[in-house]
């Protein structure tokens, strides 16, 4: 059992973090971990890149397995962005 004062003091905690961090208070409801949105999305980017990257490299030198790993980048991407899209949805 907690004290009053002890009690009062996690109220004020409490408070704090939902006026400071409204995103991180409703993480933590949730017992889910917040994700870092740019981090995500620099991520989604990167392979948007390399994907375009290895497709070129692929059609330029007649290479079928820089191709095929161009679709995988491909796809990673549109999981990336789709994860992303949930996050703000």
């Amino acid at each position: 059992m907690l004290s009053h004062h002890e009690r009062v003091e996690l109220d004020k905690i409490e408070h704090w973090f939902e006026t400071s961090d409204p995103e991180l208070a409703a993480a933590l409801r949730r017992g889910k971990p917040a994700r870092s949105a740019a981090l995500l999305t620099a991520f989604a980017i990167l392979l948007d890149v390399a994907a375009c990257g290895l497709l070129v490299a692929g059609l330029v030198g007649a290479s079928p397995v820089l191709t095929v790993c161009s679709l995988f980048a491909a796809a990673g991407g549109v999981a990336a962005h789709v994860a992303g899209c949930r996050d703000r949805g």
